[in-house]
């Protein structure tokens, strides 16, 4: 065999994987934490929280994107796990609920953990004010919601629902908030920005920001707010590999163990 034969079949069997190979997704199977898994048992009888197979089927209900992104799933289980084992004290927000499927999540948490959830969306889609002139053609994207739909799917013990425009609706938040987990999904610069500005600085020491589409590629506004705000931070941002790149941060000024 030639040396050029060589190379191409070389090329050939170490190809990255691309989309023209349309089977590469199936062949995979996604790896689903053992505490979860097989040490099912032992994590429960030390006080887990996380009901797996209930928690995964409120988190993909009705939303194709959510069905197969595990990886996102299962860090905010984890995120949850870590907060209640360290007794971080605060709150749960989320900023950007759309149809409330990481919402009903995370309120079945922060019930659980005997915690409030913030619930923080206009309920009507992207606010025009929000959009930069590269932004204008989202305009009417994520209105298939409302108020009253989200409120009985995620139901109202232990959650507090803010409805309208961000920042302004923080006023409605508590004045002395502190917060153990943040969770910040609205897409775009402006209210990213302002969510980060609003929130960073109540974080308990140990809390968590989960920042997600930042390194989707789709939603440019969001990357840059994130780099921008942390730029000059003394925590940076770690990726995590569900389908939109989630970057999460932990309050990490001192270390808060109990």
């Amino acid at each position: 065999m030639s040396l050029l034969n060589v190379a191409r079949k070389l090329l050939k069997d170490n190809a990255p994987v691309t989309e023209s190979t349309p089977d590469w997704k199936a062949e995979r199977k996604f790896s689903h934490p053992e505490r979860y898994t097989k040490n099912y048992a032992k994590y429960v009888a030390t006080g887990g929280l996380v009901e797996p197979e209930g928690d995964a089927a409120r988190f993909a209900n009705g939303l194709d994107s959510h069905n197969g992104d595990m990886a996102r799933f299962y860090s905010l289980c984890l995120v949850s796990d870590l907060v209640a084992k360290q007794k971080v004290p605060g709150h749960f927000a989320e900023l950007g609920v759309w149809q409330g499927n990481t919402a009903e999540v995370l309120a079945a948490f922060a019930r659980r953990q005997q915690r409030t959830l913030y619930l923080l969306d206009t309920f009507e889609g992207f606010p025009d004010a929000d959009l930069d002139l590269n932004e204008k053609h989202l305009s009417g994207i994520f209105k298939d919601t409302s108020l009253e739909a989200v409120k009985n799917r995620v139901g109202e013990e232990g959650t507090v629902f803010i409805k309208g425009y961000f920042p302004e609706t923080a006023a409605q938040l508590p004045d002395d908030g502190q917060y153990a987990i943040v969770h910040i999904d609205c897409d775009l610069y402006v209210p990213m920005i302002a969510a980060l500005e609003y929130f960073y600085p109540r974080m308990a020491p140990g809390g968590f920001i989960l920042m997600h589409d930042y390194g989707s590629l789709c939603w440019d506004g969001a990357e840059k707010a994130v780099d921008e705000f942390f730029a000059d931070k003394p925590e940076g941002v770690m990726p995590l590999p569900d389908l939109c790149s989630t970057v999460v941060m932990r309050k990490n000024k001192k270390a808060y163990y109990r």
